[in-house]
C-alpha cells in the first residue's frame, strides 16, 4: 500500500505559459527531455506569440513521447495561461513553471520527491541563473545587484515563484486560482501569499533545478522592474517595502541636492555645522548603495569588474524607478474593478 501511494505521486503534470520564446525554447524542450523523472503529461498555453514558438510546440508535441497539449489564446495575460492550463490538466498533482527557462536534469525529481510524505501538500523550489550565460555588463551588474540571485527558500518570507512550484489542486482550488485581474505580474505572489494564509506550509527545496534567462540589455531591465512594480501596485501587497524604497530614493535625492549645496556654501564660505549634520542623517539615503557595494566587493572579479560595479548604480537607480512608477500607477490608477479585487484581496490577507 505504502509503494502504490509513492508511485502514485510520480503522475503529475507539468504546466507552463510562454509568449514569444523561440531562441529559447530549442534548449528548454532538451532540458525537459532529459529529466530523470518525466510528467505524465505537459500542458502549455501560448499567449499568441509570432516568432514560431507555437508551431515548435506543436512540433514537438507530435514527437513527445509524453503527451502535451498546446493552448493558445491571444493576448492572455500569465495568470490566464496558468489557469487554463490547470483546468486542462487530468492529475492531481501539479508542477509549474515558465517556457524560455533551463532545468537541471533532476529538477522535477527533486521537486516532486518530498510528496512522498502525504503530508505536503505544497513544494517550492529554488531558481537561479547560469553565471556562463550572464555576459553583458548590465547582466552582470544586475548578477551583483541581485547577490547572484540567491534566496533563502528556508526564510519564513519565503514565496516561491510558479517557474518553479508544486501542489495539489485542492491548494489550487481553495485560493481559487490565479489572480487573472492583474495587468501583467505579481499573480504567483498573491498566490504564494494565499497559500500561507491558508494555512498550508511550503516545504522548501534548496536545489536550484530552474535557471531563469536573463535580459542582455538595460532595458529589459528597466521593463521588468515596471512589470513588478505595477502588479505589486495593483494587488497592493509589498506596501511596506515600496515605502520604505521609495523614502530612501527621496532622501537620496535630497543628500544629492544638499551635496550640490554644500560645494556651493564651501565657494562662498558658508558652510556651517548643522548643515553638515543634516548631510549626516540623510546618508540612509545611501543604503541600497552600500548593500550593492558590499555584494560588489563579494563577487569582485575580473568578470564583474569596475565598470560593471559603476554600471550597477545607473541600473540600480533606472530599476528603482521604474518599480516605483509601476507600483504608483498600479496602486492609483488601477481599474475599478482591480480595486475591488484587490480590496476583497485584502480582506483575505
Amino acid at each position: 500500500m505504502r509503494m502504490e501511494l509513492i508511485m502514485s505521486h510520480t503522475k503529475f503534470s507539468l504546466v507552463s505559459t510562454v509568449f514569444n520564446e523561440y531562441k529559447r525554447l530549442e534548449q528548454t524542450i532538451s532540458d525537459l527531455n532529459q529529466q530523470t523523472l518525466h510528467p505524465s503529461e505537459i500542458i502549455i498555453t501560448d499567449a499568441g506569440s509570432t516568432d514560431g514558438t507555437y508551431e515548435m510546440l506543436l512540433e514537438w508535441s507530435k514527437k513527445s513521447e509524453i503527451p502535451i497539449v498546446v493552448l493558445q489564446k491571444n493576448r492572455c495575460n500569465v495568470a490566464e495561461g496558468r489557469n487554463m492550463a490547470i483546468r486542462a490538466a487530468k492529475n492531481e498533482l501539479i508542477v509549474s513553471t515558465d517556457f524560455g527557462c533551463r532545468f537541471a536534469k533532476d529538477w522535477l525529481n527533486t521537486l516532486i520527491t518530498p510528496f512522498k510524505n502525504p503530508a505536503v501538500k505544497v513544494v517550492g523550489g529554488a531558481f537561479g541563473v547560469l553565471e556562463d550565460d550572464i555576459e553583458t555588463i548590465p547582466a552582470k551588474a544586475a548578477y551583483v545587484l541581485s547577490a547572484g540571485y540567491n534566496v533563502d527558500v528556508k526564510a519564513s518570507w519565503f514565496i516561491p515563484s510558479s517557474r518553479s512550484i508544486a501542489y495539489y489542486k485542492e491548494v489550487y482550488n481553495k485560493v481559487g486560482g490565479y489572480c487573472e485581474w492583474l495587468t501583467l505580474a505579481a499573480d504567483d505572489l498573491v498566490f504564494g501569499k494565499q497559500i500561507k494564509f491558508l494555512g498550508y506550509s511550503i516545504y522548501p527545496v534548496e536545489h536550484k533545478g530552474v535557471f531563469w534567462g536573463r535580459h542582455k540589455a538595460a532595458v529589459g531591465y528597466v521593463k521588468e522592474a515596471y512589470r513588478y512594480g505595477l502588479g505589486d501596485g495593483e494587488a497592493k501587497v509589498n506596501t511596506r517595502s515600496f515605502l520604505s524604497n521609495l523614502t530612501e530614493t527621496i532622501i537620496r535625492y535630497v543628500l544629492l541636492l544638499l551635496t550640490i549645496a554644500n560645494v556651493g556654501m564651501v565657494i562662498t564660505k558658508h558652510l556651517s555645522i548643522p548643515f553638515l549634520f543634516i548631510n549626516f542623517l540623510l546618508l540612509i539615503g545611501l543604503r541600497s548603495y552600500i548593500g550593492y557595494t558590499k555584494n560588489w566587493i563579494k563577487f569582485k572579479s575580473k568578470k564583474y569588474n569596475l565598470k560593471v560595479f559603476l554600471y550597477g548604480f545607473y541600473l540600480l537607480e533606472k530599476t528603482r524607478q521604474s518599480y516605483i512608477h509601476g507600483y504608483l500607477k498600479g496602486y492609483f490608477f488601477s481599474t475599478p474593478f482591480q480595486k475591488q479585487q484587490a480590496q476583497l484581496l485584502k480582506q483575505k490577507l
